[in-house]
């Protein structure tokens, strides 16, 4: 019988792992900040719900600009001041439009949306170095799984801590407090990155500038689309609830419950449980939206998390047992890429159809759940590697 094997802790949690999972963790809060951030700024400047969906979904395709180099660069450069650098650029996109006077001389529109493409080039760079290379650097062999589980963990809290951070910041203290405050959480992840050596490495012989290690498995389509359009549904809820800061509070005690029931739950269920029951979850969310009931500031959240948190966790486990063993790093980076692409895709489409977006989510969510039971499962038991 295929039942879980969801990682248990072993000798892994060393100073510089900690540095680098709470890296992961401040830099995707602040780039979840730059989101509820720059909403409020398309509001002032008056800007309507499509021409918002556009700066917010165009982030999905910035995270693909680098990605191909991303081998290129770790080869010939040190590979933690390839992230540092990286990191760096989003500090300052995430410092741009409280800092340049960009407002007397372009169109809001196009210059906030070269900002949230700029981000996500540069966010997707770092993340792929810290989850392809720096994490698997500092741990053993034997430790590998449990790091990309942890460190996906800490990316996945960010989700519900980054946007909580910008309202409450931006409430009490203001728009721009707030807007340095991302960029102080950049720059503390920057700080972290660089207090973790890494030896230079010589390159492999004939290093290609473009390449697809590190960035994206090919043969991995079917877990990259199937997860794509579950972090739609993510990116569509989310989309309605930037003002509402409860909603991000009681989506963390989701992603906790989710935590917990892989360890006492899930733990010896059959292998498509949890999949499966946190889709069901997102469902049951999107009907409690549609429907419009008193529960929906508390329920809808925690569902959320709580089926994200099991999605997530399964499909990351998924994607390193269907890569090669010299392919792990290629395998987290897939699984980020679709993660976020999917949840831009989502954020798109919750600004430009605001009215109909929840009913377009629960469609996903039930085509996401034939597609996985009918397919993509059994595929993924054909084709793993472990």
């Amino acid at each position: 019988m295929d039942t879980q094997n969801t990682p248990v802790h072993i000798r892994l949690w060393n100073r510089h792992f900690w540095f680098l999972a709470l890296a992961n963790m401040l830099l995707s809060m602040a780039v979840y900040m730059q989101v509820v951030l720059l909403y409020r700024t398309m509001l002032d400047c008056g800007m309507t719900s499509f021409e918002i969906s556009g700066v917010l979904g165009i982030f999905g395709l910035g995270i693909f600009i680098l990605g191909g180099f991303c081998s290129y660069l770790v080869q010939l450069h040190r590979r933690n001041k390839v992230c540092i650098y990286a990191i760096f650029a989003v500090v300052v996109a995430l410092l741009f439009p409280v800092v340049f006077p960009w407002r007397q001389f372009w169109p809001a529109q196009q210059v906030l949306m070269a900002v949230r493409l700029f981000t996500g080039a540069f966010f997707g760079l770092a993340q792929m170095v810290i989850m392809s290379t720096l994490v698997i650097d500092t741990c053993e062999a034997p430790q590998r799984t449990e790091a990309n589980y942890a460190e996906a963990w800490f990316g996945r809290f960010a989700i519900s801590l980054g946007p909580l951070t910008a309202i409450l910041v931006a409430n009490h203290f203001g728009h721009h407090t707030a807007t340095w405050t991302s960029a102080a959480l950049a720059i503390a992840a920057l700080l972290l990155v660089a207090a973790v050596p890494f030896p230079f490495r010589t390159p492999e012989d004939n290093v290609r500038l473009f390449s697809l290690d590190r960035f994206l498995m090919p043969h991995a389509w079917p877990l990259m689309a199937n997860l794509l359009v579950i972090t739609a549904v993510l990116g569509i809820v989310i989309s309605g609830e930037l003002h509402y800061a409860p909603f991000f509070a009681a989506l963390m005690m989701g992603f906790m419950l989710a935590l917990a029931a892989e360890k006492f739950v899930f733990v010896n269920a059959e292998l498509m449980s949890e999949t499966v029951a946190g889709l069901i979850l997102l469902g049951a969310a999107l009907l409690i939206i549609i429907s419009g009931r008193a529960t929906h500031p508390v329920t809808v959240p925690i569902l959320v998390g709580l089926g994200m948190g099991l999605i997530g966790s399964r499909f990351l486990l998924f994607f390193i047992k269907l890569s090669e063993h010299s392919r792990r790093g290629t395998s987290q980076s897939s699984f980020f890429i679709s993660w976020e692409a999917g949840l831009a895709a989502g954020l798109w489409v919750g600004f430009a159809f605001p009215t109909r977006a929840a009913a377009i989510g629960l469609v996903l969510t039930c085509l996401a759940l034939a597609v996985y039971v009918i397919f993509t499962h059994r595929w993924y038991l054909g084709h793993k590697n472990r």
